[in-house]
C-alpha cells in the first residue's frame, strides 16, 4: 500500500517511493494555453511547492529519459505536450530568506539563494552550456541571472523560471519593518531590480516561461511595476482545482486506504468537510476545495496510529495561518478585526488581483484591499456571487478556530478567569449540565471590556464572547448559525468526534441583547433590592420578558428541525441568554 505523502514537496522522491499521488498533470496543458509569464497565488499548505517540483520534472530536458517513470501512468503521460523535457529549468525558492537581521543580511541571503540556484543550474546542464559553475564575481542575484540568461541564449536554448514563495520575506518584514520593505521593492530597490532582470531575460528570449507562486499579491504590484509582463492567474475559473482536493478525490483516498475499517467512514468525511473544505477561488465554480495538508494530517494519523489525532487542527497549519493573520493585523485595528469576525459574510466586494502595500493604509482603498488580502491568505473565501461582486466568508472550522484564538486575546479572557477556573466551569457545563459558573465568567468578561471594545457591541458580539469561552475548553464542536427549520440557531454546541466521553450534554442557545439606550434607568427613589443587577432587571422586566418570548419562540421553531433532534444521543439543553446593556447577563433554561 502506498504511503501518504504528508509533508512531501519533492515530486521525484514521491514518485520514486511510490507514494500516493492525486494526478494534477491535466493542468499542465491548461497552463501552456495561458500567458507565458504568470503569478499564481494560493494559501499556505495547499501543495504549491510539490506542484512546482512536478513542473520542474516535466519540463527538464535532463529528465526526458525518465518521462515514462515519472509521468507514464498520469494524464499527461497519455497527453504529452510538445514542450515536455524541452527546457533548462531554473527553480528558486525564497522560503529561507533571512529577514530578522536587517536589510544588509536580507540582501546577502537573497543573493546566496539566487546565485546558489543559478550555480546548481549551470552544473546540472554543464554538458549543454559548456560552463562548469557560476564565476565568483557573478554572485549577486541580478548578475547571476543575467549571466545564466546570456550563456543559455548563446547555446540557443530556453529557460523556464520557477519561483516558489516569492513573497515569503516580504510577509515577514511588512509587519514592523516597512522602511526596509520600501527600500527593497520601490524604484531602484534591490528586489525590484531583480524582477526587472527577469523581464530583461524574457526580452532577450532566454526566459521563455515563468511560474511564480506565493500567498499574497501585495509585493507583486510593488516589484513588477518595472516588469509589467506578468499575469495573475490565481482566480481563473479553470484553475479552481489545480491544488487541493475535491470531494471525489477525498473519497478515493479514504477508499484506497480502507479507512472506513478503522473509523466510521461517513463521520470522517463529514469531519474532513467541516475542518478542511470550503475554499473557492472563482465566483462561477460550484465545487469547493479541501486544503491538502489539513486533510493529509488527519488521514496520516488515522492510518499510522489507527485513531484520530489528539487535535484535529495541525499545529503546523495553525502556526502558518496565525502568522498570516498577523500580517493582516498590521493593517486592521482590533475593533475592525472583531467586526470582520462577528459579521458573518463580508462584502460585497470586488477581489483585487493587484494592490500594493500603501493601498492597505489608504482609507479609500483599505476596505476592499484588506478583505482581498484575507481572501488570498486563506482567512476568507468566496461564498457566493452578488451581481458583479462577491460575498466572502470564513472557509472552514480550522480557520474559524484561528479567529476564535484571536478573539480570546482581544476579549482578554485570561484577565477575567484563570484557565483552571474556566476549565472547571466548562466541565460542569459538559458533564453535569450546570451553567451557573460559566455564565458568571461570561458576565465578568463582558463587564471587563473597555468602552472601545464595546463601541459596536451587539447580539453577535454577545454570541462571539461566549463562543470564545467554549472554544478555549477545546472539547465541544461549535456550530454558530446552524441552519434549522428555515432559520438559524444562534449557537449549537455538541460533542465532537474526539473526547465524546467528556460530554454528557449538548446545548442550543439563543442570545438576545438589549441596548443600553433601550433600558429604563433605575430612579434613585425606587426601592433598593439586594443588587444593582436585580434592580436593573426589575425595572426592565417587561422588556426582558419580551426578549425571552422572542428567543423562546425561535428555539421552539428550531427544535422542530429533525436534524437537531436526531443529531446526537446526548441530552439537549436549551437556553435563552439575555445581555442587558454592556454589563449584565440573565439566562433561563427552556424545558
Amino acid at each position: 500500500m502506498k504511503k501518504i505523502p504528508y509533508g512531501i514537496s519533492n515530486y521525484k522522491e514521491l514518485r520514486d517511493l511510490d507514494m500516493y499521488y492525486i494526478d494534477k498533470t491535466m493542468y499542465i496543458e491548461k497552463l501552456e494555453n495561458k500567458d507565458r509569464y504568470v503569478f499564481f497565488i494560493r494559501p499556505r499548505r495547499f501543495g504549491k511547492s510539490l506542484f512546482l517540483n512536478m513542473l520542474e520534472a516535466y519540463y527538464d530536458m535532463n529528465e526526458e529519459k525518465n518521462f515514462e517513470k515519472y509521468f507514464g501512468d498520469l494524464y499527461v503521460g497519455k497527453n504529452r505536450t510538445e514542450q515536455a523535457n524541452k527546457y533548462i529549468v531554473l527553480k528558486i525558492s525564497f522560503a529561507s530568506v533571512i529577514t530578522d537581521l536587517g536589510k544588509d543580511e536580507l540582501i546577502e541571503s537573497f543573493d546566496k539563494i539566487v546565485s546558489s540556484a543559478v550555480n546548481k543550474c549551470i552544473i546540472r546542464y554543464k554538458h549543454i552550456l559548456g560552463e562548469e559553475s557560476l564565476p565568483e564575481n557573478e554572485k549577486r542575484a541580478t548578475y547571476a541571472l543575467n549571466y545564466l540568461s546570456k550563456i543559455v541564449e548563446l547555446k540557443n536554448k530556453k529557460i523556464i523560471l520557477l519561483i516558489d514563495e516569492y513573497d515569503n520575506f516580504a510577509n515577514n518584514i511588512m509587519r514592523g519593518k516597512k522602511d526596509i520593505y520600501d527600500e527593497l521593492v520601490h524604484e531602484g530597490g534591490y528586489v525590484r531590480t531583480f524582477y526587472k532582470e527577469i523581464k530583461e531575460g524574457t526580452s532577450d528570449g532566454a526566459i521563455t516561461r515563468t511560474f511564480i507562486t506565493g500567498v499574497s499579491p501585495v509585493m507583486l504590484d510593488d516589484v513588477t511595476s518595472g516588469a509589467n509582463i506578468f499575469t495573475v492567474i490565481a482566480n481563473d475559473e479553470d484553475l479552481n482545482g489545480i491544488l487541493g482536493f475535491n470531494d471525489h478525490e477525498i473519497r478515493q483516498i479514504v477508499d484506497y486506504y480502507r479507512i472506513g475499517e478503522i473509523v466510521e467512514k461517513e463521520e470522517l468525511l463529514k469531519i474532513l468537510k467541516t475542518y478542511c473544505n470550503g475554499y473557492k477561488f472563482n465566483e462561477n465554480v460550484s465545487e469547493t476545495v479541501y486544503n491538502t495538508d489539513m486533510v493529509l494530517y488527519i488521514l496520516n494519523n488515522i492510518i499510522q496510529k489507527k485513531e484520530y489525532p489528539k487535535k484535529l487542527i495541525d499545529e503546523n497549519v495553525k502556526t502558518d495561518y496565525t502568522r498570516l493573520r498577523n500580517i493582516a493585523e498590521n493593517f486592521i485595528t482590533k475593533e475592525e478585526m472583531l467586526q470582520l469576525i462577528e459579521g458573518g459574510e463580508v462584502g460585497p466586494i470586488e477581489i483585487k488581483e493587484r494592490f500594493n502595500l500603501e493601498s492597505l493604509y489608504k482609507k479609500e482603498e483599505k476596505y476592499t484591499n484588506i478583505r482581498s488580502l484575507l481572501y488570498y491568505l486563506g482567512m476568507l473565501t468566496i461564498k457566493r456571487q452578488e451581481s458583479n461582486k462577491v460575498m466572502l466568508g470564513i472557509p472552514n472550522y480550522a480557520v474559524k478556530a484561528l479567529y476564535w484564538e484571536y478573539m480570546e486575546k482581544a476579549y482578554e479572557v485570561e484577565a477575567s478567569a484563570r484557565y483552571d477556573e474556566l476549565a472547571a466551569a466548562m466541565e460542569d457545563m459538559r458533564k453535569t449540565g450546570k451553567v451557573e459558573h460559566i455564565m458568571e465568567i461570561y458576565e465578568r468578561v463582558i463587564k471587563r471590556l473597555s468602552n472601545r471594545d464595546l463601541r459596536h457591541f451587539n447580539e453577535t458580539s454577545c454570541k462571539s464572547i461566549f463562543i470564545t469561552l467554549v472554544y478555549t475548553d477545546g472539547i465541544y464542536l461549535i456550530e454558530s448559525e446552524k441552519e434549522a427549520n428555515g432559520g438559524y440557531t444562534d449557537l449549537y454546541i455538541k460533542e465532537g468526534v474526539l473526547y465524546k466521553e467528556a460530554v454528557n450534554y449538548r446545548y442550543m442557545i439563543e442570545f438576545k441583547h438589549i441596548k443600553e439606550k433601550e433600558l429604563r434607568e433605575v430612579e434613585s427613589g425606587e426601592l433598593k433590592v439586594e443588587s444593582e443587577k436585580q434592580q436593573v432587571l426589575d425595572s426592565n422586566r417587561e422588556l426582558v420578558d419580551k426578549k425571552k418570548e422572542e428567543a423562546r419562540a425561535q428555539l421552539y421553531r428550531y427544535m422542530e428541525e429533525h436534524n437537531v433532534q436526531e443529531d446526537s444521543e446526548k441530552e439537549l439543553k436549551k437556553y435563552i441568554v439575555i445581555i442587558l446593556g454592556k454589563k449584565y447577563v440573565e439566562y433561563e433554561e427552556i424545558r
